[in-house]
């Protein structure tokens, strides 16, 4: 019994020194070819803290403190730092003629993205390997949680933006075929939660800004008011489709509660959009918008794009045009107030600018354009009333009060910007009497400041009854103009509810 005992407990001893063995050349062995596999992908120097590899109840390898280092620089942050790898796998499997591991977890994952300058090199340079062949190794699924994308600025003096994401999910990954995705992600400004899924790759290490992507995506509970100067809480649903740095992405938005600073009506808007983005920088280029709030349609391209050097934020360029808006539409989403000051078609070409920077949106908006304001009618009867009483004296009527709801025609320029909007070309139209203005209007406390000329077809005597007329019979040589039967300077102030007309006798008319 002892005899057999003895040769027991030498075969146990035999087989634990020759797992043992295979055991501290697997270890070798795995940690060489996982090196080499980084190395060359990214180019960059490899770095472990820690490599361990255990062989029960399925190969584990575990990697701590992992850094990869783009062509050895020190300069800057790590192309890649993961805090913990675990690969799991089955010897039979790794056995294979295309490897296969089961499951890769990767802890506290961090990219850094180093900016590339124009007419540099690639971030990582191309490689005459096949890798494919090389290491034809298959990857079941990857996961990363709380990992973060952080792209590096070309300025050193502004920060690197930062992308958080809470989960992702790579699943069939190797060097010869896309990998499918599942990734959610938190996007900085507006503040809101991105559930993406699709296809991604191969990636090309030479060119990573080729890689293709393609896939669906949703964005949930964007918070427009982190952007400073607007409110809502938006939605969109799309696709997208390219290389990272030329990605297309179609989709909608609904935001059922948009406002701005300047207006306490918020309206439900809704866009249709087709633009096309470059992953690599998250600059927007919109090729095609259409926004759509209560009766007004309007059509929008632009972009969207970092362009200061030394300015955080990125800059809006926009051209909108709309051939059938609604005057009081426009006004609701602009001014406060319980109720437009008019309404009417409107026919709108104009430039949208906001410049780079981290105050109030509003604050930097600058707009230029021209509009033309059809069937135009004012809300309030008082107004109303002022409009109608200028038309019949305009048409040498003023006692005719069938004369009535009028309707006025506007056209004119305009440029808006720190919270005024200035107009030029002003041109005021009723039957009977047309105004020519400029001027301006404050957005915040609805003043109007205008000067211009009053042009009515009747003369002055005719505007007038009883004794007030025989006695401006004599004046009406003094302001009778070319083209009409009276021209008076004229000034229009006070604010939009509650506005003032009279002689403009600072100035002088034709």
């Amino acid at each position: 019994m002892k005899r057999i005992l003895a040769i027991i407990a030498t075969a146990l001893l035999l087989v634990l020194l020759a797992i043992y063995g295979l055991r501290s050349r697997l270890d070798g062995v795995i940690r060489d070819r996982t090196e080499r596999v980084l190395r060359t992908h990214f180019d960059s120097h490899v770095e472990f803290s820690d490599f361990a590899v255990s062989l029960f109840p399925r190969i584990h390898v575990t990697i701590l403190g992992l850094v990869m280092r783009h062509k050895g620089r020190t300069d800057i942050p790590p192309l890649i730092q993961i805090q913990q790898v675990s690969m799991y796998a089955n010897l039979r499997s790794l056995l294979q003629t295309k490897p296969r591991i089961g499951f890769v977890q990767l802890y506290g994952l961090q990219i850094h993205t180093p900016p590339r300058e124009p007419g540099g090199d690639p971030l990582i340079q191309r490689t005459d390997q096949d890798l494919a062949k090389k290491y034809p190794v298959l990857i079941d699924e990857l996961r990363a949680d709380d990992a973060a994308i952080i792209v590096l600025r070309a300025e050193p003096e502004k920060p690197p933006r930062t992308f958080p994401i809470h989960y992702l999910s790579l699943r069939e990954l190797s060097f010869d075929r896309p990998a499918k995705f599942h990734a959610t992600l938190r996007n900085a400004l507006p503040t809101g939660d991105i559930d993406a899924t699709g296809e991604f790759g191969p990636w090309l290490p030479e060119v990573p800004r080729e890689t293709h992507a393609a896939g669906q995506y949703t964005f949930q509970n964007a918070d427009l008011g982190t952007l400073k100067g607007i409110q809502g809480m938006l939605t969109s649903t799309g696709s997208f489709s390219g290389p990272l740095d030329y990605l297309e992405v179609d989709g909608v938005t609904d935001t059922p509660d948009f406002s701005l600073r300047t207006s306490d009506h918020p309206v439900a808007l809704h866009t249709d959009f087709s633009s096309i983005v470059d992953g690599s920088n998250g600059n927007t280029y919109l090729k095609n918008v259409t926004a759509r709030f209560l009766h007004t349609n309007l059509a929008v391209s632009g972009k969207i794009v970092d362009v200061g050097r030394d300015t955080k934020g990125r800059t809006i360029e926009l051209d909108a045009v709309s051939q059938d808006a609604r005057v009081e539409d426009l006004i609701r989403l602009a001014t406060k107030g319980k109720e437009p000051v008019m309404t009417g078609s409107v026919n709108l070409k104009t430039r949208i600018d906001i410049p780079e920077g981290s105050g109030d949106l509003i604050d930097r908006l600058k707009i230029a354009g021209q509009f033309g304001i059809g069937k135009a009618k004012f809300t309030k009867p008082a107004v109303q009333a002022k409009i109608d009483t200028l038309s019949r004296k305009g048409q040498g009527h003023p006692k005719d009060m069938n004369i009535n709801d009028v309707v006025s025609e506007l056209k004119g320029n305009f440029r808006v910007s720190d919270d005024v909007a200035h107009f030029s070309k002003l041109n005021f139209e009723v039957p009977g009497a047309s105004i020519n203005l400029a001027g301006t209007y404050n957005l915040n406390d609805a003043a109007l400041d205008f000067h211009g000329k009053l042009m009515l077809q009747a003369k002055p005597s005719q505007t007038m009854t009883g004794a007030k007329s025989f006695f401006l019979k004599a004046v009406d040589p003094f302001f009778k103009g070319k083209g009409a039967g009276t021209v008076l300077a004229i000034k229009i102030t006070g604010t939009k509810n509650n506005p003032a007309f009279g002689r403009d006798r600072g100035h002088a008319s034709d």
